[in-house]
Formats: structure tokens, C-alpha cells, sequence
């Protein structure tokens, strides 16, 4: 079970990080086309961006920190 539970454990983080990732890609992107209507300046969808980049990588660390802490306990149990 041992290395089982490693391979489930770096599984579930590749998956949130592809997550992360995917939502960056398909959602902040075009953040221009839906949130300004294609008007806004370049300056401002950058900035826009950027925030919404830092705080779903600021919920990535913290789910990564999270679910690495649950494994840890899990192993030190047994």
C-alpha cells in the first residue's frame, strides 16, 4: 500500500496543478472578449490577468500544503 498511496498522492497533485493550469488557459485568457468586450486597454486585461493568476496559484500552493499535510498524517499513523 505504501508506494500505492505515494503514486495516489502525486496523481492528485498533478491533477490540481493541470487544474490550475486548464482554468488559466481557458478561462483568464480571453478574460478581454468577456469582461471588457474585446474595449479594454492592454494594460488593464494585463493587470486584470495577473491578479486573477496570483491568487489561483496563492489556492494552488495552499491546496498543495493542505493535501500534503493529510498524506503526511496518514503516514505517520501507521
Amino acid at each position: 500500500m505504501g508506494l500505492a498511496s505515494l503514486a495516489l498522492f502525486v496523481s492528485g497533485m498533478w491533477l490540481m496543478v493541470l487544474g490550475v493550469a486548464a482554468f488559466l488557459v481557458i478561462f483568464v485568457a480571453p478574460i478581454d472578449v468577456t469582461l471588457f468586450g474585446g474595449q479594454g486597454s492592454a494594460a488593464n486585461v494585463s493587470l486584470v490577468q495577473a491578479a486573477i493568476a496570483i491568487v489561483a496559484v496563492i489556492a494552488l500552493v495552499f491546496g498543495l500544503s493542505r493535501m500534503k499535510r493529510i498524506y503526511l498524517q496518514k503516514k505517520l499513523k501507521q
